[in-house]
């Protein structure tokens, strides 16, 4: 009887709609539907049978159209072909109760389709080699991979009408946890054809902060794979060991508490030897506490920003002064919680020193440059001196007022020339391998006094500046000072050596306070309105040994050396140039506001 009305009623609604069906919400059934609709679904279902074989999330919907009795669902809704590509609709529905009695709930679904806008969400799964399925919070099969479906020789009908409880056989534990957390286990599964096999079950479960709409993803990996796998890790550590054993660093595993979990066996880094690692103790315990302190804060940054980092330190090692270098690079492990990193140790003492040796050649080749200014700047004073000496001992001066005039002129030329002659001293000194805490400004004038001269020989209009409120800057000031003086001498070089010489050439020194990058930065400037450089030589200035002025007697090595000296110092230093316009040479270096740095 019930068949007979629904058979007649769609004929009826077949004049005014072709994509509709006939569901019952209390069996949750589909009692009919219409022929274009089975087409286009290519369904051959068997009338009833469940909705939810036709189409995805039906709870909601059907909860929905329970509460509406007649509307339009807000939400589009995915039907499935039989070769699981995926067709959205919009769905109308409208109460059939009138039309039938008893107990059913029949409404019919009108079905107004959209553009095919997803296929089938597995499809790249397909081509996994590892067997692989989808299960819902019940744990029924939503879908399995073909390499799946061949181990247990079963098809994507059957596997939908299983549990994933039917198909492996799990522990109790297991069976238990699968559905609430992320597993992972060792077992034992018969495939299709009878034969056993060894299989490491890893589960995950999707969108857990809504329980009503997860899944779970379950992975069977071939445990002779992951056994062969984990076989050749270990090989490839045993050959790391031997490399690590004949080259002269140090290689230590640590912990974020700094806690040792891995020494590598060295067998030619001094160090090692003598401290004598051992796994389990703090890494830097050697230390006294304010070394320790520094080194710890650098394995918390790398740790915290996950990126290398480097620290130094002094270590009076058999009675000799040793210079380390700590390079930190943290360990990347799936695990988020398991934090790592890899110490390497270097002695770095006598690439120090070769460096210092260099600092002192560009130091050495600096003063040769502004030699000649220097001694022009001297003979002036000394010459003015000596004229004023002269007139003292041919003219018997009487007037007291008069005769201390003329001493306080040759006081003061001496004065320059001592002046003059100190800070080219101080140049060539020796400098302390020790930081002092120093005004920029006074870096500032002592380099300009030394410069000045030069640009003044050459006919270059020295000009400098500086900002106001300057902090201080924590540095081996001799070296920046050289560094300045190496830029100053490059613009004089540019500038005097142009082929079409300007009309006005100049040079400007300056210092500026700027905030870039969350951080405070002393800036000192070196700008002329030279030729300026073209873009392939300005990536090549600062590697060593390169120079345009190989035929003037350039050693290649200012600049190269220059980056080192403020890299070292925690700074940076940039180029900007334009061809025909002039170069800038700008230093960053970090800002201090006292003396602890």
């Amino acid at each position: 009887m019930l068949e007979t009305k629904i058979l007649k009623l769609s004929q009826l609604l077949s004049h005014s709609a072709n994509g509709f069906l006939f569901v019952d919400l209390k069996s949750q059934n589909v009692l009919y539907c219409h022929d274009d609709l089975k087409e286009l679904l290519d369904t051959n279902q068997t009338f009833p049978f469940p909705i939810n074989l036709l189409a995805d999330q039906t709870d909601d919907l059907l909860s929905f159209i329970k509460k509406n009795q007649n509307g339009i669902y807000p939400s589009l809704v995915s039907f499935r072909k039989a070769n699981e590509e995926k067709i959205q609709g919009n769905v109308r529905f409208s109460s059939a109760q009138e039309f039938f009695e008893g107990t059913t709930e029949i409404y019919v679904l009108y079905v107004d389709w959209k553009t095919i806008t997803e296929t089938n969400p597995f499809k790249q799964t397909d081509e996994f080699e590892i067997p692989f399925l989808k299960t819902d919070s019940f744990g029924n099969i939503l879908y399995a991979n073909p390499r799946f479906l061949d181990f247990f020789s079963l098809t994507i009908d059957q596997i939908r009408k299983k549990s994933v409880f039917e198909i492996l056989s799990l522990t109790e534990g297991a069976k238990q946890n699968l559905l609430k957390e992320n597993i992972k286990e060792n077992l034992e599964i018969q495939s299709g054809f009878g034969e056993k096999q060894k299989f490491q079950l890893q589960s995950f479960i999707t969108n857990q902060k809504n329980p009503t709409n997860q899944e779970i993803t379950i992975l069977l990996l071939d445990l002779s794979i992951i056994q062969n796998a984990e076989q050749t890790i270990k090989y490839g550590e045993d050959k790391l060991r031997t490399f690590f054993a004949t080259i002269n660093n140090g290689f230590v595993i640590v912990n974020q508490e700094a806690i040792i979990l891995e020494v590598a066996p060295i067998f030619k880094f001094l160090l090692f030897q003598l401290l004598a690692f051992e796994v389990g103790e703090n890494i830097f315990h050697y230390f006294d506490l304010e070394l320790k302190t520094k080194l710890t804060s650098v394995l918390l940054e790398s740790i915290q920003s996950q990126t290398i980092q480097v620290a130094e330190f002094d270590f009076l090692l058999l009675g000799e002064e040793k210079t380390f270098e700590i390079k930190y690079i943290p360990v990347r492990r799936l695990n988020p919680n398991d934090k790592k990193v890899m110490l390497v140790f270097s002695d770095i003492t006598e690439a120090k020193r070769l460096d210092r040796q260099l600092i002192e050649s560009m130091k050495f080749a600096s003063i040769g440059e502004i030699a000649a200014g220097l001694a022009h700047e001297i003979n002036n004073p000394l010459q003015s001196a000596l004229l004023y000496l002269e007139d003292l001992i041919t003219v018997d001066e009487t007037d007291p007022i008069e005769r201390r005039d003329i001493l306080k002129k040759i006081e003061s030329a001496n004065l320059r020339i001592r002046d003059l002659v100190k800070a080219l001293l101080d140049l060539g000194r020796m400098e302390s391998p020790n930081r002092d805490f120093v005004s920029p400004y006074y870096i500032l004038v002592r380099t300009s006094e030394l410069v000045e001269v030069s640009c003044r020989k050459k006919n270059i209009q020295f000009s400098r500046h500086a900002g106001p409120n300057l902090p201080g800057i924590f540095v081996r000031w001799q070296e920046i000072e050289q560094v300045l003086i190496n830029c100053v001498v490059n613009a004089i070089n540019a500038l005097s050596e142009m082929e079409i010489p300007r009309e006005n050439p100049k040079i400007e020194l300056g210092i500026d306070f700027v905030k870039s990058q969350k951080k405070d930065w002393v800036v000192f400037s070196v700008e002329d309105n030279g030729p300026g450089i073209d873009d392939e030589t300005l990536e090549k200035v600062f590697l060593p040994l390169f120079t345009t002025r190989r035929n003037k007697q350039g050693t290649g090595l200012g600049l190269s050396i220059s980056k080192k000296i403020i890299a070292e110092h925690g700074g940076e230093i940039y180029m900007k140039t334009k061809e025909g316009v002039g170069t800038k040479v700008e230093i960053f270096l970090p800002a201090h506001l006292d003396e602890n740095g």
